[in-house]
């Protein structure tokens, strides 16, 4: 089975080569990768320069937004199974592999969704799950595009991704593009498996509660809330998809730890807003 890795990369080069010493570990034959750049300098194109030989790569340049540069790598995808790495990920060996040799196996999938991790192995996001099916309440916990692979006319099919969501967007929603994009491949019937043994390395998205981390949880929180307004949940969902961070705040209130309350707070805010935010016509 053949791969197209879509790889949407800003502002970064050393994250990127880590990225690609990882793909040519994976000594899969048949795997193409498609760069596509958004950088108004050359820090791309020598990282592309430097693995030519080593692996398939297609470089292309986009305007800002992750989501827009994804966009412009599906037009170009042709494989039979298509992922969408983020550039300061990287992959253990034999990830392609596996995922194949599911796929293969499992005519019945249309996709298949690991776990992330970081370089120590430790869980990235804080939520345990079993392996089965993806349903749309598991989704907003596994979602990310970065352990997700599916095959190519389930992820055309669902018509690209949202372009007034996630990174570099130009809106209030810094985030919520991979959760919509899966959501939306779920309401086309689309059946997803959840490995849990299948893993993908990333940084820790909020590593500490400082301010870099508030401004970032704030965008974050506004895209949840956009995304559920978009994606209606259950009522028992909602209260708990709002619930949460309110109890979370009440626990760091107990220990008056000042940086956890305000990025709790934020984050019930946050998506308050995103909830209430007019969706474009």
């Amino acid at each position: 089975m053949r791969f197209t890795l879509i790889v949407a990369t800003f502002g970064r080069s050393e994250e990127l080569i880590r990225l690609f010493d990882s793909l040519v570990l994976q000594r899969y034959p048949d795997l193409e990768v498609v760069v596509v750049d958004q950088n108004c300098d050359d820090r791309v194109l020598r990282v592309v320069a430097e693995f030519s030989g080593r692996l398939n790569l297609i470089h292309r340049v986009s305007k800002p937004g992750a989501s827009r540069a994804r966009n412009v790598g599906l037009a170009l995808a042709t494989s039979d199974i298509i992922g969408f790495p983020d550039d300061d990920c990287w992959y253990p060996p034999g990830v392609l592999e596996r995922v194949a040799q599911f796929l293969d196996a499992g005519q019945e999938w249309d996709g298949i969704i690991g776990h992330t991790i970081d370089a120590e192995g430790k869980a990235t996001l804080p939520w345990s799950d079993r392996a089965g099916p993806l349903s749309p309440a598991m989704s907003w916990r596994r979602a990310v595009t970065y352990v997700y692979f599916l095959r190519r006319d389930v992820a055309l099919g669902v018509g690209g991704f949202d372009t007034t969501l996630g990174p570099g967007a130009g809106s209030p929603w810094g985030a919520g593009d991979d959760n919509d994009f899966m959501l939306r491949a779920l309401k086309t019937g689309a059946k997803v498996y959840f490995d849990p043994a299948l893993t993908v390395h990333h940084p820790p998205l909020f590593p500490s509660f400082d301010g870099v981390a508030l401004e970032k949880r704030e965008r974050y929180a506004r895209a949840d809330g956009r995304v559920l307004r978009k994606h209606p949940m259950p009522l028992w969902w909602k209260l708990a998809f709002f619930g949460m961070p309110l109890a979370r705040w009440m626990v760091s209130l107990a220990s008056l730890k000042r940086n956890e309350l305000r990025f709790h707070w934020v984050t019930f805010v946050g998506r308050v807003r995103g909830y209430r935010d007019r969706l474009p016509e």
